[in-house]
């Protein structure tokens, strides 16, 4: 026997009412289960069908129970017991099982097997009788009295009435005999009343073997007639009246079993008609002719509802007349309709419009097991007011394109679901106003250069995303402008200094521009007088050559002019006695002349010309005597001067000679200074040229000292300009232009792979929100991501400054140990966002990164109160050393890009 563990102690108790109910084939293979099997056994309906029955056998049955079920079955009879069956998880319950052969076409085909609850009396006597099976006290094959008994029960009532025919006839046969034998009257009636005795108790037996198995079969199917299935006969007969009461059993057991089955589908179609009645779906049932039998009480208010709008298109429509009516009534072309709904075989949708009101109808045909077209179900929909709220949310949604967002759905004479959809579209609409109009004032606050604008409001999802951008921004423009205007002031201050300095770099490079201007006209004079001088020293000396030659030649000449002065007074004496000569001529030619104007004279007229002609000689000899005379004087003049030039040339060429040695001396002279002058020339003119070039690179810088003052004029006058248009940026107190200042001590708090000695906690917070908002886009699947960017909470600049800067010196602090704890384990989650995203677990990273935004949140907050309580900490520690000079450097602006938002969270 199969043995089924593991079992418990704990009892199961079938409800009242309830019948567990199964049917197998021959072998006990379960073909069938109800609903109330599968509750009581725990086991499902896969389980079950198509196993043995035996599955569900306790281990306490004795198998003497199921031998006596399986003779009895197989022997074509009912059999009842009280059995104890097991739970799929141990427990156990005690039924009342009635199992009965089925029969088809006079076959035994299989079982049925229905189960009661059975009375706690009858409980207990099974179990005693278990007990007694198992110990071997008791049996349940007949005894040898009782297979007799039932020997004599089988005989059938045929069998008694034959047996009592048998015995009257010979007891009348015997009577008559003893009449005709003449025996005493007292032995005869004694005889008589023996067999009337006899006959009594006959028929007492057939009362009792006939009549009242018939009386209780009567009673039973009487029962049955009134409806009671489980007041079950028994018996143990298998005459004719045993067979007949085993029948009714059999038949106590299968009506009951089907009308109870008939009767849980009534109550169930029962339910599902009283739901359907009860339902607030509009649902009408055709049958195969398309005539409405059915009309739920949600449809029939519809269309009472809709009956004035529905006439204006079908005049003949009474929705008081639409039971037993066609659904032509609906169609103005039923021939359409009709053949669509009467080939249908699948679920169909379709929207009409009667008289202004829209209609879904949605019909499914009704086919049963065996496949047979039964009718079809039809469930309306009245759209009216769904297409009005989508009108009005189409139109509201129309509005909100364009910008327009105070619309709302009007919440007047909408009820249930439309009620709700409206207040919802409102609600939505009104966060959507309230995000745009915060989002729209924080920006046109920026426009007027309001910094110290943010959105306040809670929200969630993307619209506290949108918030923690915006936000951001802002915050970002802040620390921007103020780190721009400590550039402007920085590039301001610079500026002006520069173009003071260019300025008077300018006043002095013209300065020296003008003065290297005339040294280098200076030097070019120099270098012209060097030159000419050197060219008159060159030809000084060549003329000093010149004159030395010139000097010897002068001494030759000097003798040669001695000479000649000689000759020159010798000539000199000859001429004196020329001109004696022609003195004498000229005398003698005045006698002559004085002598023709005498005769002239006398001669008259004729002798007049040749007076005048010897008038003219006789002036002309005057003028030659005179000439002559004085010719005489200039040359015996010129004969005592060239006596004296004689002298005065002898002189000459002594001292012509001393001036020849002398003009040797000055040919060396100024040979030597016609070397110098050239050597010097040389020098001066590279010292020229170099003048040239310094000129000409100081004009050169004085050209761009010019332009670089006038760009650093530009450039103040741009920085001012800059200022300007920063002041028209307001910040708030925590980026302030002095916070900005005094921020910046370098060009960033900290970067790089150095731990920075103090932390910017507005930097820092700015940093959290910049990575959460990248890591929800990434889960959005809006930007990429790699594990590697997930850096250790060591090696990220917050982790920097913890280890080496924030617990050594605040390590005391709860919140700090807080927050070197939280940002830990955030890393850790960060990480396994990224793995679930990458392996393709949504679900898994989306729950991980909510744990990572509330740590976010809780970073931020904390470092928010470490800021207030490390800054007071630091403004009430006394200062053991005089504060450093503060250096502003320029700004430098860095990008918040993909590669470095990871360092610093």
């Amino acid at each position: 026997m199969k043995i089924n563990e593991p079992v418990t102690d704990h009892e199961v108790v079938m409800k009242d009412g309830q019948f567990i109910v199964s049917t197998t084939d021959r072998k006990g293979i379960i073909r069938s289960i109800n609903r109330d099997f599968i509750e009581i056994s725990g086991f499902t309906s896969e389980e079950l069908v198509g196993r043995n029955h035996n599955l569900v056998r306790h281990p306490d049955m004795p198998p003497e129970a199921f031998e006596d079920l399986w003779r009895t079955i197989k022997a074509d009879k009912p059999w009842i017991g009280v059995v104890k069956n097991r739970c799929k998880n141990g427990d156990y319950y005690w039924v009342k099982a009635n199992v009965t052969p089925m029969r088809e076409h006079g076959q035994v085909t299989g079982y049925m097997s229905v189960r009661t609850k059975p009375s706690r009396q009858e409980i207990e006597q099974a179990e005693a009788l278990y007990q007694k099976l198992r110990t071997g006290e008791v049996s349940l094959r007949p005894s040898g009295f009782k297979r007799i008994r039932q020997s004599l029960g089988n005989l059938g009532s045929s069998g008694y009435l034959n047996l009592l025919l048998v015995v009257s006839v010979l007891a009348m046969v015997g009577i008559a005999g003893l009449a005709y034998l003449g025996t005493d009257l007292y032995i005869l009636a004694a005889t008589i009343a023996g067999v009337s005795l006899f006959f009594a108790g006959a028929v007492q037996a057939l009362k009792k073997y006939i009549s009242r198995p018939i009386a209780q079969a009567i009673t039973a199917m009487q029962d049955i007639a009134n409806g009671e299935y489980f007041n079950w006969v028994e018996t143990h007969r298998d005459d004719e009246l045993g067979k007949l009461i085993q029948n009714i059993q059999s038949a106590q057991i299968r009506l009951g079993y089907e009308v109870n089955e008939i009767r849980q589908q009534a109550n169930s179609l029962s339910r599902v008609q009283e739901a359907l009645r009860s339902v607030s779906a509009n649902v009408m049932i055709a049958d195969q002719d398309l005539n409405i039998i059915y009309l739920n009480d949600a449809v029939k208010e519809m269309m009472r509802n809709a009956e004035d709008d529905i006439r204006k298109e079908l005049p003949e429509f009474d929705s008081s007349k639409l039971m037993g009516a066609n659904v032509d009534v609906f169609h103005k072309n039923p021939a359409h309709q009709r053949g669509m709904m009467e080939r249908l075989q699948e679920s169909f949708t379709t929207d009409i419009e009667l008289g202004g009101r829209f209609l879904r109808l949605t019909a499914n045909p009704i086919i049963n097991d065996q496949g047979e077209r039964l009718g079809t179900v039809v469930e309306w929909l009245d759209r009216t007011s769904e297409v009005a709220v989508e009108r009005e949310i189409q139109g509201i949604v129309d509005n909100a394109l364009i910008g327009n967002l105070t619309e709302r759905v009007s919440l007047e004479g909408k009820e249930g679901f439309y009620r709700k959809l409206g207040g919802s579209v409102n609600e939505l609409m009104q966060i959507l106003e309230q995000v745009i109009n915060d989002t729209a004032s924080v920006l046109g606050a920026l426009a007027r250069g309001e910094l110290d604008k943010t959105i306040t409001t809670e929200y969630e999802g993307s619209f506290a995303r949108l918030k923690d951008d915006v936000n951001t921004t802002i915050s970002n423009l802040n620390r921007v402008i103020g780190s721009i205007r400590t550039s402007a002031d920085a590039v301001e201050h610079a500026s002006q200094e520069i173009a003071e300095g260019n300025a008077d770099l300018a006043r002095r490079t013209e300065l020296q521009a003008s003065n290297l201007e005339e040294t280098a006209s200076s030097m070019e004079e120099i270098t012209s007088t060097v030159r000419q001088n050197a060219d008159n020293s060159r030809k000084a000396s060549e003329l000093a050559g010149v004159t030395l030659n010139q000097a010897v030649d002068g001494g030759t000449v000097i003798q040669n002019t001695i000479t000649a002065m000689e000759k020159i007074t010798d000539s000199s004496k000859k001429i004196a006695a020329i001109i004696s000569v022609i003195d004498d001529i000229a005398f003698q030619t005045n006698l002559l002349a004085l002598n023709a104007a005498v005769e002239a004279a006398r001669a008259g007229e004729q002798g007049r010309g040749f007076a005048v002609v010897a008038t003219e000689v006789r002036n002309l000899a005057q003028r030659s005597a005179t000439a002559a005379k004085e010719i005489k004087e200039l040359i015996e003049d010129s004969v005592n001067k060239v006596g004296e030039g004689s002298d005065l040339v002898d002189q000459s060429g002594k001292t012509l000679e001393k001036i020849v040695s002398s003009v040797k001396k000055v040919n060396d002279f100024i040979a030597e200074i016609a070397a110098a002058s050239s050597e010097q020339y040389a020098g001066i003119d590279q010292v020229n040229q170099a003048v040239s070039q310094m000129d000409e690179v100081t004009q050169q810088n004085a050209t761009l000292v010019e332009e670089a003052a006038q760009t650093s004029q530009m450039m103040d006058e741009q920085a001012k300009e800059l200022g300007e248009l920063i002041s028209f940026f307001k910040t708030d107190g925590a980026n302030s232009h002095q916070d900005g200042v005094e921020r910046r001590s370098a060009d960033r708090p900290w970067s790089g792979h150095q731990a920075p000695a103090e932390l910017d906690f507005a930097n820092a917070r700015t940093r959290h929100k910049l990575w959460k908002t990248r890591l929800r886009a990434f889960l959005d699947g809006e930007e990429s991501m790699q594990e590697e960017e997930a850096v250790s909470h060591h090696d990220c600049d917050l982790g920097k400054w913890l280890y080496s800067t924030g617990m050594p010196q605040h390590g005391g602090m709860r919140k700090m140990q807080e927050l070197e704890r939280i940002h830990a384990e955030m890393h850790t989650l960060i990480k396994q966002v990224i793995q679930a995203k990458q392996s393709g677990d949504s679900k898994k990273a989306e729950s991980v990164y909510n744990r990572v935004e509330r740590y976010s949140d809780q970073i931020v907050s904390l470092l928010e109160e470490l800021e207030k309580e490390t800054g007071a900490a630091a403004s009430q520690a006394p200062a053991t050393e005089p504060p450093a000079q503060r250096v502003v450097s320029r700004p430098r602006l860095q990008a918040v890009g993909a590669d470095d938002v990871w360092d610093e969270f």
